[in-house]
This record gives structure tokens, sequence and C-alpha cells, in this order.
């Protein structure tokens, strides 16, 4: 547990996660998996950008929870940290085909974007914070497949199951912190939002097994969603949750694994 513990205050759940989600796409849409190159750029990419976000909450002077006060005590190992991941990213994007490289830069911008936004206050209205994270880990997660595929009703039903997930897993935690300290208009409001979030999700699931012949490939969806949904409406351990909420993200490992063994 103390090995997931640390694991966890260095995002690298996150990064797990998100590396077994950009495998399921690539076996959804196009049966196969995810290049080295491609797997090591976005592994950069995304505990790179956790871990500057971590960066700018220290600079507003906000700690959260666990994994900020670790942070906050390990600054220059983290620095190190970045270096090695800018220079492995940077050297993985030479192997990476221009169109891909082309929509990194693209979400490159939005990023860049939504930092000054958040460096500066900008999100104030209600899960306009939540949304844009939302919106650029699913393009980021899918990026090695998204270019690849025309955009039909299929690609973007998979793409809104994506991000659906996603806006549960944040807007879960930032109702924890609305009702600590939030004014209760807040609460109320997100707690709407979070509860149409998950009947849009279990509807467009419902209706993806419809459409879908491979429905097998669709549980690490479930299976993420089911622990999110524990973790909103019956968990208390804050810590626990969160570990328990990003390595819910691991969850396509089962499906690969019942791939594996059925054959």
């Amino acid at each position: 547990m103390r090995y997931i513990k640390i694991a966890h205050f260095l995002s690298l759940d996150v990064v797990w996660g998100t590396l077994a989600f950009q495998a399921l796409l690539h076996e959804i849409f196009l049966k196969e998996m995810p290049s080295l190159p491609e797997q090591i750029s976005l592994a950069c990419a995304v505990w790179g950008i956790y871990l500057i976000d971590r960066m700018i909450d220290r600079k507003k002077g906000i700690y959260q929870d666990e994994r900020h006060l670790f942070q906050a005590q390990h600054v220059f190992t983290l620095q190190i940290i970045l270096f090695v991941l800018l220079l492995l990213g940077g050297f993985s994007i030479t192997y990476l085909a221009p169109r891909l490289i082309y929509f990194g830069l693209g979400l490159c911008s939005l990023m860049l974007i939504y930092w000054i936004f958040w460096f500066y206050g900008a999100f104030n209205r209600i899960a306009s914070k939540e949304f844009m994270t939302a919106l650029i880990y699913t393009l980021g997660v899918g990026a090695s497949t998204w270019y690849r595929i025309p955009l039909t009703l299929w690609t973007l039903l998979v793409a809104a199951l994506m991000f659906l997930l996603v806006l549960q897993n944040l807007g879960m935690y930032t109702l924890w912190e609305w009702e600590e300290e939030g004014p209760l208009k807040s609460v109320h409001r997100w707690k709407w939002v979070l509860l149409g979030v998950e009947g849009l999700f279990l509807s467009l699931l419902l209706g993806t097994l419809f459409y879908f012949d491979e429905k097998i490939a669709f549980l690490p969806f479930a299976i993420t969603f089911a622990i999110q949904s524990w973790i909103h409406y019956f968990s208390k351990n804050k810590l626990v949750s969160r570990i328990w909420g990003e390595l819910a993200y691991c969850s396509p490992i089962l499906y690969f694994a019942y791939e594996f063994f059925s054959k």
C-alpha cells in the first residue's frame, strides 16, 4: 500500500490509466496496439502536465490533499523528473507521424490556454474548469487514434463516453471541495451536474452496447463508471477514494487479459 500511495502522490496512477485507455481505444477502432513512441510520448505528456498542474496549484497557495503536500516537499526531485520527461518526450516525438505531431501541437496550445485561465482565475462559471480538463484528456488519451479515423457518429459516441467518464471523476472530487468550504448554491449545482453526467453516460453506454457487436470491449468503461459511482455515493475516505478513482482507469487491463486467455 505504501508504494501505491507514493505512485499516487507522484500522479503515476493517472499515467497508467491513460496508457490503458489509449490501448483500449486503439483496439476498438484500429484493432492494434499503439506504437512504443506513441505510448512514451503520451506518458511523458500526461505525467508532465499533472506535475506542472500541481506546481501551479502551489504557486496559487492551493493545498487540497496529501498529494499537494508530498510534491511540495520534493520540489527538486520533481524538477529533475520534469527535465527527464522533456528529454524523453522530445526524443519520442521524432518517431511520430507528422499528423499526430500537429494534433499534439494543437492540444499543447489548448493546454497553454487552460493554464493561463487557471493561473489568473478565469474559471469562474460552474464546471468550466472541469469541462475543459475532461475535453483535453479525451482528446489526448485518444490522440494516436483520433487523427487516423474519420469523424463519424460512432467516433463521437465513444469520445463522449470517455469525456463523461472523466467529467464524473473530476466532478465528484470538486463536489467534495464545495461541500467543505463552498456556498450551498454551488453544492446543489454540482449535485445536479453529476446526476446529469451519470444519467447521460448510462444512456450512451446502453446505446453503444446495442450498436457495437464486441460488447466486452466496453466493460472497462462500465467498471470505471461503477467504481467512480461507488466513490461518489458511498466512500468517505478521501485518500483511498482518490487512489481507487485513478486506478479504476487501469480497468482496460482486464479486457486485454480476457482477450489473451480466451484465444
